[in-house]
């Protein structure tokens, strides 16, 4: 497997994987996270244009996810406590086509690869509050629980809550 940025061409294998990662999420009873299409498809699209998108590729596109440094607003408030207050990589909208292939591990240790080569010891990520099964892989993977941040900023709305995580490497 490797790890190429995403390209405008890639649109519709990253929006093939967004449905079956709906699907799954769906299945294991969170039909809240990643319910708009149409934002989804926004977002993908601005993380192409700002060089953000990365895809997995292994003869196809089998995953994909968006790695930001520097402040992520998103995560400027949160009820509970960041483990440390360091520069942090930021890992969102991450998925595989495949989940029995541990790509998402990959993922993450390619994720902390390049954070060492740039010197940086944090990651941080979110997941839905009902997405449990990625909520377990966080955890298996060395992640721990920080508190709950709001996408929409408004902890009133249910829909807009995630669980924040950190990860120091």
């Amino acid at each position: 497997m490797e790890v190429r940025k995403a390209q405008l061409t890639d649109v519709h294998d990253i929006m093939s994987i967004y449905y079956l990662a709906t699907e799954r999420m769906s299945a294991e009873g969170n039909k809240n996270q990643w319910n708009d299409e149409e934002s989804f498809l926004k977002g993908i699209l601005d993380y192409i244009s700002e060089g953000k998108m990365n895809v997995v590729v292994d003869d196809e596109i089998v995953g994909f996810y968006a790695q930001i440094y520097g402040i992520d607003k998103t995560y400027n408030e949160i009820k509970g406590k960041w483990l440390n207050d360091e520069e942090y990589v930021t890992i969102h909208k991450i998925a595989s086509k495949y989940p029995r292939r541990h790509i998402a591990s990959f993922i993450l240790k390619q994720v902390e690869q390049e954070a060492l080569r740039n010197n940086i010891r944090n990651i941080r990520i979110d997941t839905h509050y009902q997405n449990i099964s990625m909520q377990e892989f966080l955890k298996n993977q060395g992640f721990v629980y920080c508190g709950v941040i709001s996408i929409a900023c408004d902890f009133a709305n249910q829909a807009s809550l995630r669980n924040a995580y950190l990860k120091r490497i």
